[in-house]
Order: C-alpha cells, then structure tokens, then sequence
C-alpha cells in the first residue's frame, strides 16, 4: 500500500508539470517565402516628427522654408524588385497618395510668406504622389536603406532638397525596420541594436549605441511583439554659416520668430561657439532615446501586419556644448491594407507649431497611435 500510495502521489504531483511542458510546446511555421509582407502589398503609414535639428523643405526653383516639425500619412503600394543576395532584396514601393502638414519656423505670419510655404507643399505632395521609393530589406525584418526613384537633380540645391526628402521618407518608413527571427514566432525575449527609429538626422551618418528589447508572447493567430527601448546618439551639428542651400534663410529667423525651447533658436545659435567652413562642425550633439511600440504578426503569413510605436529623445547636458535644448519626437503607425482600402490621407498644408495657437494656417494636433486605432 506505501509504495502504491507514493506511486499516486508521484503522478498527482508530476501532473502540473507535464501539462505544463506541453502547453509549452510551439508550433513552428516553416515559411516559404521570407519577403511575403512585400508581394504586392498595401500599407497606411502615419508618422509624426519632431526634429532637433531645422529640415528645409524646398521646391525645384528657389523656394523653401525650413521645418522642424511635421506629420505626414501615406499609402503605399510595395512589390518585390529584385533579389541582391539570399538574404537581401529590393522592395519597390509606390506612393499611392500622400498628405504632409508641416510647421514652419518663420514662413506663417504674411501672407506672401505662407503662401511660400504653400507652394513648396504643393510641389512637393505633386513630386511624391506615384513616385518609387526603393527599400532594400533583408530576412530578419530590416530596411537596411532607401532611395527616391525618378527625382530629377540639376544642380547642388535640387540634390539637397532630393536628400532633404530622402531622410524625411527614411524616418516616415522607420516603423518597418523590425529586426526579429523567425518571424516572432517563438515567444521569449530579443534584443535588437541601432534601431532607425532611435537614430538622428545626419549630413554624414549617426552614432551611439541603443537597445530594444522585444518580447514575444502567443495568442489566437498572431504574435504580439512588445517592445522598450533606450540608448544614447549623436551626431555632427551642421554649418549654418556655411553657404549650404538646406538651412537658407535660417540666420534671419533669430530676429523674432522664434521662441527657446520651442523651435530651433538653440540649435541656429550652436554654431557660433565653433569653427568650420564645411558641412558640418566639431561640435557634437547628443540625446538619449526612449521607446515603447507593439507589434503584431500573422502567425499563418509571418506577416508583421502592424506596428505603433512611440520615441523620445533628449539632449544631454553636454550637447552642443551646453546650449541645445530641443526635443525629438517620432511617433507612428502602420497598418496592412486591403487592396481595396482607400484611408483618407487628409490635406498637404502648413500646420501652426506644437502647443502654439498660430492665425492664418492649421492647427497642431498631438499624433495619438495605438494598435487597432
């Protein structure tokens, strides 16, 4: 009886366990196809930038105003273009549609000069609608690079302002570059460095050292990928005295338009702590970074089909030799579309600043994302 009684008892208590142990068990998808979220796929991309550094938004004949904060959504229409390597493709992707609000750091209180602003918007939203943007994305879930297929460059200012586009596109696709195996299918944590959504704008390139750590966990048809993320950039200030088409008209705005704290007055003043005749100066500035985000995969596809995310960057006492003080924001959402959706992308427009009632031009409204919204 002792010995069959431990016997029970044994198995009554190793019960627990071994359900366990099964619950435990994944199953495992083996897909066929690594790049199936880019074949012939359509995607709403919403984004909103903060920037701590002026980005000058130009059309083809000597128009422009600089912005240092801006909300863009856009539709696009992804394919894959051509294999580089195994592990590596191009994705081809149109802009089906496009809308782009955007401040503006002194074009806003004549008329002539909002009508300025309007102008560049409008040639700008024209120059987008139908253009290529090339990705070239690997296995893992990363988008390595970009390029904007079809814009013409004459001269030095149409190549700035092509460049210009480049990186304000290379932040609004950000959310794509989720670098994660297996398609999240195993539950359990990852740990992914340098993300593009922790990174600065740069003439040359950014440096530092962030870290996500995403977790994975298993529900009813698809993988939901949180995420937290920090670490520290910097990069070079750029030369606002250099004789450089992206920052005209910037030095004339110290003379009231601007409010510390607020817009780029620290970092138009930066530069005449230093020394340099070219692109950019010996001074670096640096920021700490923030972020949280969620993301969903579709356990039958390996499709991540949507992502939120929100960053925040600040600079550290250090930065810029003490005297920049501007915040970074990058906040945004994508979403996998039917091939039928069309989501209003709502108007290409000047916007007031954030938290700042401006008369003659739109309203800012804080980007709020959350998954599903």
């Amino acid at each position: 009886m002792k010995s069959l009684f431990a016997l029970v008892l044994l198995t009554w208590l190793s019960a627990p366990t071994a359900r366990a142990a099964e619950e435990e068990i994944e199953e495992i998808i083996v897909y066929g196809d690594d790049f199936a979220r880019w074949d012939h796929t359509r995607w709403l991309v919403t984004s909103e930038l903060i920037l701590p550094l002026p980005l000058s938004l130009g059309s083809d004949f000597n128009q422009s105003f600089t912005s240092y904060a801006m909300q863009t959504k856009m539709v696009l229409m992804c394919d894959k273009d051509g294999k580089i390597t195994k592990k590596r493709i191009e994705v081809m992707c149109e802009i089906e549609d496009i809308g782009l609000q955007a401040t503006s750091i002194r074009h806003f209180q004549r008329e002539k000069d909002r009508e300025i602003a309007r102008k560049v918007l409008t040639e700008i939203d024209a120059k987008l609608t139908g253009a290529k943007v090339q990705l070239q994305v690997d296995f893992k879930g990363g988008v390595n690079n970009i390029d904007i297929e079809g814009l013409v460059a004459r001269n030095e200012r149409q190549r700035m302002v092509n460049e210009n586009l480049r990186q304000l596109m290379l932040r609004m696709v950000a959310g794509f570059h989720l670098k994660i195996p297996d398609h999240a299918q195993k539950a359990g944590q990852w740990i992914e460095y340098n993300s593009s959504l922790m990174s600065l704008p740069s003439l040359t390139a950014s440096r530092g050292s962030t870290t996500m750590v995403h977790t994975v966990s298993r529900h009813p048809g698809y993988q939901l990928v949180q995420t937290l993320g920090q670490g520290t950039t910097a990069t070079k200030l750029p030369n606002f005295n250099a004789d450089r088409p992206n920052f005209d008209q910037v030095s004339s705005s110290l003379g009231g338009d601007v409010t510390a704290g607020e817009t780029a007055a620290a970092s138009m003043a930066a530069p005449q702590m230093g020394q340099g005749n070219g692109a950019e100066l010996d001074i670096d500035v640096t920021y700490t970074f923030n972020t949280t985000g969620v993301a969903i995969f579709e356990r039958d596809t390996g499709i991540m089909t949507e992502r939120v995310w929100v960053t925040h960057g600040s600079p550290t006492a250090s930065s810029a030799g003490g005297t920049f003080n501007n915040p970074f924001r990058n906040v945004g959402r994508i979403q996998m579309l039917g091939k039928t959706d069309q989501p209003d992308v709502g108007a290409t427009q000047q916007i007031a600043w954030p938290g700042h009632d401006m008369e003659g031009v739109a309203p800012w409204t804080d980007l709020e994302v959350a998954p599903g919204g």
